[in-house]
């Protein structure tokens, strides 16, 4: 719902930008301003938001300092205390939004601005005992420049990776893990094409300072202390759209780099991806699907980078996991104001995270125990959301939402598989303020 809630808003604004100048009696949409003795217009978005989780079964027991919202890659296994526990409720309003952009007329171009936050950030000091405080977080900060030719995009925003249009229409947060869901830096320039398409190119920042979607295999000396990145993830995406609707196909290139151990050589692997997104209209209804995969593609699959299945690190070389992942969902739209959806998703590993590419990936356990050391490498995980949102006003809406989700680890002789579940209801209200 939020990537869908955002999209819309961009392509309003975007509206906005190709209007001719302003008259004495002109109109503009909901929240926005024009600035007295200038050519800009200011809009106003955000809205405010609670959301209401109760956990039949299993959840990410730290929810203050990661995401409350439906993370399967790292759900509890069953057999685990965590995953044991039953009956869990949980109430935030962090996904609260405040918004503002900017569009100016210059007689040769648009000139846009953007920039918006929410309060979803990381606080070890989110106690819920007494304030319940979060941090404000940075989600978008950009600049455009359009003409005749493109429109030309710096700074923070979603991955040209990602087709908005197509993302599934989820009361969770989150959403599916099969989603490339990432905000980060980049330089962007969409070029327009007949027959409503366009082709969108991009160099988009690699986080090489971080883990970047790497574990550490048993061989490497020095973990989480090497990594370094010299060039851009480098981003293509080809959309069009028509009555029938929309679809799109992006691929995405990657380096994984290791600065190499002290007085040793560096070395480095380049990974790819792939995807296709469609929305479909059937009459009143909408048809959803994304699908993805390639070889190293990491954090451009959220249930692969969040568990560091984009590269194995083995010291001397890197093991680039593959990985395929899609999702369908199906809205039906009972009348205006009700509208209901099905989602169901895959994420699939391949196993090849060992040492050695020809090697399959065998969890490694504790044999005091039993446990595994490694409980977070997943071989499947699968999701389904039932939902549905009432929308009283263009201001309030309402949504609530079944979620069942599953993990699979990899299993061996030695180390069968393991399994996460949850079974979550989520409800949200939101308040927009427009």
């Amino acid at each position: 719902m939020k990537l869908r809630r955002t999209a819309a808003r961009l392509v309003m604004i975007a509206a906005v930008s190709v209007s001719a100048p302003a008259a004495a009696d002109e109109e503009l949409p909901p929240g926005t301003f024009r600035i007295p003795g200038t050519t800009t217009r200011l809009t106003l978005s955000g809205f405010a938001r609670l959301d209401v989780t109760y956990d039949f079964k299993s959840r990410n027991p730290f929810v203050t300092g990661e995401d409350f919202g439906t993370t399967t890659s790292r759900l509890p296994l069953n057999s685990s205390a965590e995953g044991q526990k039953t009956g869990q409720l949980y109430m935030t309003a962090r996904t609260s939004r405040l918004g503002i952009s900017t569009m100016t007329d210059t007689g040769w171009a648009e000139i846009g601005s953007r920039i918006e936050a929410d309060f979803w950030s990381g606080n070890l000091l989110s106690s819920q005992t007494f304030t319940n405080s979060v941090l404000f977080r940075l989600r978008h900060a950009y600049g455009t420049l359009s003409g005749r030719y493109g429109t030309l995009l710096v700074g923070q925003t979603w991955t040209t990776f990602l087709d908005l249009v197509a993302f599934p229409d989820t009361v969770d947060w989150i959403g599916p893990g099969s989603t490339a869901a990432i905000r980060q830096p980049m330089i962007r320039y969409v070029i327009p094409l007949p027959a409503r398409s366009s082709l969108a190119l991009a160099i988009e920042n690699a986080p090489g300072t971080d883990q970047n979607g790497i574990t550490d295999g048993p061989g490497t000396k020095q973990p989480f202390t090497r990594k370094v990145q010299r060039i851009p993830d480098v981003i293509g995406r080809f959309s069009m759209a028509g009555d029938w609707g929309t679809a799109s196909v992006g691929a995405v290139a990657t380096q994984y780099r290791d600065a190499g151990a002290p007085n040793a050589d560096s070395y480095s692997k380049y990974g790819w991806g792939v995807s296709a997104a469609a929305a479909l209209k059937i009459f009143d209804d909408t048809f959803r699907t994304t699908v993805a995969g390639g070889r190293g593609i990491g954090r451009y699959i959220v249930a692969a980078g969040t568990t560091g299945q984009g590269a194995t690190n083995t010291g001397d070389s890197f093991v680039l996991w593959n990985a395929f992942a899609y999702h369908v969902n199906y809205t039906h739209v009972w009348n205006p104001q009700l509208r209901s959806n099905v989602i169901w998703s895959q994420t699939l590993m391949a196993n090849n995270g060992a040492s050695t590419a020809a090697a399959p990936y065998e969890p490694t356990v504790d044999p005091a125990t039993g446990t595994l050391i490694d409980p977070f490498v997943n071989q499947r995980i699968e999701e389904l959301f039932l939902n549905t949102f009432l929308t009283l006003t263009k201001q309030v809406e309402f949504g609530l939402e079944y979620a069942f989700s599953q993990r699979h680890t990899f299993g061996s002789v030695t180390a069968p598989s393991r399994i996460g579940t949850m079974h979550r209801i989520t409800t949200t209200a939101l308040f927009s303020l427009f």
